[in-house]
């Protein structure tokens, strides 16, 4: 049986405490969202067992790769493992309550709720690049002076090597236009 795989995003820190995120406007606490969404499942058992498998993770990295964008933490993000189709609920995380977690799994029991992403050419592109992306910043964030290094040498090599390529004909034309000037007069 096909299930949905709803996953409860929160940041751990080093030493296994949730963290909150400091970029959200408004503070919700990490683990009551989590116990939150634990207590839905609990009440809703058989209601939602045979259709999802639920947990929680504490790198929203993941996360954030199959959703290719940066989820506010703590979030709720199901995901169908076969399509990899992705459901986000419409509401930000401090305006989810029990109810509306209840109706946003509802909804996608019924294929009413909006999906997201796919396994499309144009969608494997686009988290190739978003995935690209989100490394070079975590480098450039991680160290920025070795990360310069590491793309600026090759990149001052390959300019050097295109510059001897393309305008050295440049340079010679001009040394042979003059030859030709001094033989005509």
């Amino acid at each position: 049986i096909n299930k949905y795989l709803a996953i409860t995003v929160v940041k751990e820190s080093k030493i296994g405490r949730i963290t909150t995120d400091e970029d959200a406007e408004d503070y919700v606490d990490g683990y009551k969202f989590k116990d939150m969404v634990e207590s839905v499942i609990r009440n809703n058992r058989e209601k939602y067992h045979k259709h999802f498998q639920f947990g929680w993770t504490g790198t929203p990295g993941l996360a954030n790769s199959i959703a290719m964008e940066r989820l506010p933490l703590p979030s709720l993000l199901v995901v169908n493992a076969t399509t990899m189709h992705h459901h986000l609920p419409e509401d930000p995380p401090q305006h989810l309550t029990s109810a509306a977690i209840e109706m946003f799994l509802d909804s996608i029991i019924a294929e009413t709720a909006p999906s997201y992403g796919g396994d499309s050419w144009p969608i494997r592109i686009f988290r190739a690049y978003y995935n690209a992306k989100t490394s070079l910043e975590e480098m450039w964030q991680g160290n920025p002076v070795l990360t310069a290094v590491l793309f600026g040498l090759p990149l001052g090599f390959l300019s050097l090597i295109c510059y001897s390529i393309w305008c050295s004909d440049i340079l010679d034309a001009d040394d042979e236009e003059d030859d030709q000037h001094e033989k005509k007069e």
